[in-house]
């Protein structure tokens, strides 16, 4: 029986550390790029949009649906093309998704999760529940990363929460050659602006 305890013990402790090592792989694999572009498709239920990033180090650009999104030295500019309205806030008002903070999504899921090591279609990947910490502030949601075929990049990033559901494909993910776009006050003088911090 001991023995069988034990192996039981070897076999998720070999489980957890694969995981890890998934997630280690992909965040590795991304900040080699140095700066990156991610091109993605989100489902939200049975609603999708098409978006993507760059990002730099903690800094990043988001465009999706009318919406931009820069965050550099720890200020957020939100631009609502269909409002005509910029608000800033601090980048503490992130949320902890890769949508909406990609540049720290990946290591927030390391640091807030237990990571389980699984396949999907036969793809490496790793469902992840909120540690015990965190259980107060995720709920009931659970996150699966799913690699792509190298197993270097990310594939897919599924949020699931009670019925409902996430998903984000990424179409493309490649290093981005130009400098990371920064917030332009005159590009978006005639915007209203409305300032949070």
């Amino acid at each position: 029986m001991r023995k069988i305890v034990l192996t039981l013990f070897i076999i998720i402790g070999t489980l957890s550390a694969s995981a890890q090592s998934l997630l280690d792989t992909l965040s590795e694999s991304l900040a080699a790029m140095g700066r990156y572009e991610a091109r993605v498709q989100i489902a939200i239920d049975d609603y999708s949009l098409a978006g993507g990033y760059i990002v730099e180090g903690t800094d990043f650009y988001a465009y999706m649906d009318g919406v931009e999104l820069y965050v550099a030295d720890g200020v957020k500019y939100e631009v609502n093309s269909r409002k005509g309205e910029v608000t800033i806030d601090t980048a503490q008002s992130l949320g902890s998704d890769i949508v909406s903070n990609p540049a720290q999504g990946f290591a927030l899921l390391k640091e807030q999760f237990v990571a389980k090591a699984t396949t999907v279609s036969g793809a490496a990947a790793v469902e992840l529940t909120p540690k015990a910490e965190y259980s107060e502030q995720y709920g009931g949601q659970s996150v699966t990363v799913v690699a792509d075929s190298s197993g270097k990049l990310p594939a897919q990033v599924i949020y699931r929460e009670g019925s409902s559901s996430l998903t984000v494909r990424f179409l493309s993910v490649a290093p981005y050659q130009r400098p990371l776009p920064r917030f332009d006050s005159e590009k978006y003088a005639q915007y209203e602006l409305l300032d949070m911090r």
